[in-house]
C-alpha cells in the first residue's frame, strides 16, 4: 500500500484553509492526500517538534502570518526561511496576497519555494495544478508571479534575516542604540545596514518613518 502524502496547509483563514482541502480532495485518489491544518506560525513550530521524524511531503504557506509570541519567527516568511533550513526536502508553495516586486523576488530568494501563487491569481485549477506539478517533482509559478521574476522585471533584491530584524523592531518602536540587545550586530554594523535599506528601498536619509512606511507597503514588515 502506498504511503499518504502529508500536506500541511498554513493560512490564519479557516474558511480559505477548508476550501483549499475541498478543491484537493478531488486529487486525493492521485497522491493519497493527508490533510493537517495551522493557522498562525506557534502551531506550526508545535508540529515541528510532533512530526520532526515523519514530517510533510509539502506546505502550502501563507506569507501573511502574524509571528510567533515568542518573537523568534516575525511573519510568514521567517516561517518559511526556518522550514527551508529545517525541512530541506519538504517542498513548499508559497501563497501570498503582495504583489509588490522588490517583495515577491526577496521571498523568492530567501525561500527558494518549489510553487509560488498570488492569491489573486488563484482558482481551482491552477490549485490543482500547482500541488500535482509540485509533488510530481515539478515547480509551479502563478502567472503573475512569471511575470514579476521575468528577466525584463525582476529585481535581485534580497533583504536578508537580519534586515527584517532590524526593520522589525524598529516598527515596534525600538531605538536604535537598544537594537544590539535584539539583534546579535554591532551598533555600526546596524547602522549600515539601515543606511543600506533605505538605499535599497529608494528612502531619502533621515528618520526612520518614512522607511517604515515603504517597508509596510512593500510587505517586508
Amino acid at each position: 500500500m502506498n504511503k499518504p502524502t502529508k500536506l500541511l496547509i498554513v493560512d490564519d483563514h479557516p474558511m480559505v484553509v477548508r476550501g483549499y482541502q475541498i478543491t484537493l480532495e478531488q486529487i486525493q485518489s492521485d497522491f493519497l492526500l493527508d490533510f493537517y491544518y495551522s493557522n498562525h506560525c506557534d502551531d506550526v513550530i508545535r508540529k515541528i517538534k510532533e512530526f520532526e521524524n515523519d514530517f510533510f511531503e509539502l506546505i502550502l504557506l501563507d506569507i501573511n502570518l502574524p509571528g510567533t509570541e515568542s518573537k523568534i519567527i516575525n511573519n510568514g516568511e521567517d516561517l518559511g526561511i526556518h522550514l527551508r533550513k529545517k525541512f530541506p526536502n519538504t517542498k513548499i508553495i508559497i501563497q501570498t496576497g503582495l504583489n509588490d516586486m522588490q517583495c515577491i523576488s526577496n521571498i523568492f530568494n530567501s525561500i527558494k519555494p518549489e510553487g509560488f501563487l498570488i492569491k489573486s491569481d488563484v482558482d481551482e485549477d491552477i490549485l490543482i495544478t500547482s500541488v500535482s506539478s509540485v509533488l510530481n517533482n515539478k515547480t509551479y509559478y502563478s502567472n503573475k508571479v512569471k511575470n514579476l521574476l521575468s528577466p525584463r522585471n525582476f529585481e535581485d533584491i534580497y533583504i536578508d534575516n537580519y534586515n527584517r530584524k532590524i526593520l522589525y523592531h524598529l516598527s515596534l518602536g525600538s531605538k536604535m542604540k537598544d537594537l544590539p540587545n535584539l539583534i546579535p550586530l554591532s551598533l555600526p554594523t546596524i547602522e549600515r545596514r539601515k543606511k543600506e535599506l533605505k538605499k535599497l528601498l529608494g528612502v531619502p536619509d533621515g528618520g526612520n518613518l518614512e522607511l517604515l512606511q515603504v517597508a509596510r507597503t512593500k510587505g517586508f514588515i
